[in-house]
């Protein structure tokens, strides 16, 4: 048997359809946001290599435990996204194609079936509970499900966006890497490292271009409150609450024109109930963040800087979260 493999996310899909499907949930149930400090411990302990990739995952998509119809959920996030699926791959024969791919079993079947492709392998994903079945499909175990369900087969053509596809890569008779909607053959393209990196990296800011604006926005308004905070607490010897809400304020101007301009580009012209909804925004983690001080510098002793870069770790995620979903919402 001779058939041509496609990975999903990146390669035919334009972006990763799990953290789409993710916040796909969250504009449903705005409670979901909690689930993201969840998981923030996890993340840590997966690069630093206390758990393994499943495990870290599983931690993720926990989040299934919320929900009570993920087959209706999955259906209407392909109703609303299925547009991403990438023009080179809609006009292909699709009878000896397998798609094999990490993102769960559960949200590329109704796709796939539609697509009409020959099968799909993905991460065998419990969809009421986020456990999994069998690990992670990536990397080398995607070989292994390969190899269980074809274990004769031959592999024609192998399409990817990673080098984590490296093993199906080597293995497959004619392989390319696909960047946005560009497709390179893999031969080639692997010798060529700086433009491999580079490629890689504006693929990846490519498939969340405005998460990635928010990042550097986010930055930059980080900078505007951990500067003026400073000056605030040591410069003007200010007790540190009041230091925070001037700085606060700073850092509030600040970011209201660059998320508007750069970011969620918004075109609404209505500026003055748009900035009062996003100061309104911003008066949530003011609070998050007051709180947050009060809790490390007067209970846990702790260093007045550093308490203020770890409020702001936390209100950057607040931040784009509201933002995106209350204030430059689009019309």
């Amino acid at each position: 048997m001779k058939l041509y493999l496609y990975d999903w996310d990146g390669t035919i899909y334009d972006g990763d359809s799990s953290a789409d499907f993710f916040m796909f949930c969250l504009k449903k149930d705005k409670k979901l946001i909690f689930h993201l400090f969840k998981c923030i411990m996890p993340f840590i302990k997966y690069k630093s290599k206390y758990i393994n990739i499943t495990e870290f995952k599983e931690e993720v998509f926990s989040f299934l435990k919320t929900i009570d119809n993920v087959d209706d959920y999955v259906k209407e996030f392909w109703d609303i996204n299925e547009y991403k699926i990438k023009e080179f791959y809609l006009n292909k024969d699709h009878s000896k194609d397998i798609i094999i791919s990490a993102s769960p079993e559960f949200l590329l079947e109704p796709i796939c079936k539609e697509l009409k492709v020959k099968d799909m392998i993905a991460s065998d994903v419990d969809k009421k509970t986020g456990k999994f079945n069998k690990p992670n499909c990536r990397g080398e175990e995607k070989i292994v499900r390969f190899r269980e369900k074809y274990p004769k087969a031959e592999i024609l053509e192998m399409y990817s966006d990673s080098m984590h596809d490296k093993p199906l890569l080597d293995l497959a008779k004619k392989s390319y890497m696909v960047k946005g909607n560009k497709i390179y053959d893999y031969e080639t393209y692997k010798p060529n490292i700086l433009k491999r990196f580079w490629n890689r990296g504006w693929s990846i800011y490519h498939k969340n271009e405005e998460i990635w604006n928010y990042l550097i926005v986010g930055g930059l308004t980080t900078v505007v409150s951990i500067g003026s905070y400073s000056i605030f607490i040591k410069t003007c010897s200010l007790n540190y609450i009041l230091s925070n809400i001037l700085s606060w304020i700073l850092a509030l101007i600040f970011a209201y024109f660059t998320n508007r301009w750069f970011v969620f580009r918004s075109n609404n012209k209505d500026m003055v109930n748009e900035f009062i909804k996003f100061s309104g925004s911003r008066v949530i983690t003011l609070v998050v963040e007051t709180v947050t001080l009060m809790v490390l510098i007067d209970l846990i002793m702790f260093d007045e800087l550093w308490s203020k870069v770890i409020g702001q770790i936390i209100v950057v995620v607040l931040n784009y979260i509201i933002s995106k979903l209350l204030v430059f919402k689009e019309k």
